[in-house]
């Protein structure tokens, strides 16, 4: 009896896997419409940016931190500082988001940009960037 317990258990742990797997690949998938109609033009399809102007998202540290504060940060209020990304200085103003973009749009484009173009974060949720607004 305690084995057919225990592969209940696992199957429910399994389905919750899955659940979770496929709940973040929709963020992304919708993300990534967000990223290609507000971000793209600046940032490039590719996540490259523009030199000088427009810093990559691909590669770069910021974008892919353990804590995802700063960048929700930067989505939400903008930047119109230079800022340096892999030792290259960028002057291109980034607008602020807030306001414009809701905290579900803006945390699965910050999804998508986190796991896209050999990137790999975690997942931003609307929680985390509630906290940062």
């Amino acid at each position: 009896m305690r084995l057919i317990g225990l592969a209940a258990v696992l199957v429910l742990v399994l389905i919750a896997a899955h659940a979770t797997q496929r709940s973040i690949a929709s963020a992304a998938s919708d993300g990534k419409s967000v990223f290609n109609t507000n971000c793209a033009t600046c940032h490039q399809e590719n996540g490259m940016g523009s030199p000088g102007v427009f810093p990559p998202l691909a590669g770069n540290g910021d974008v892919t931190a353990k804590d995802p504060t700063k960048i929700i940060g930067i989505v939400l209020h903008g930047l119109n500082t230079q800022i340096t990304v892999n030792g290259k200085e960028y002057n291109g103003g980034m607008p602020p988001w807030k306001g414009t973009l809701s905290n579900a749009d803006i945390a699965a484009v910050l999804t998508y940009v986190r796991s896209s173009w050999g990137n790999s974060a975690p997942a931003v949720t609307e929680k985390m960037v509630s906290a940062v607004k």
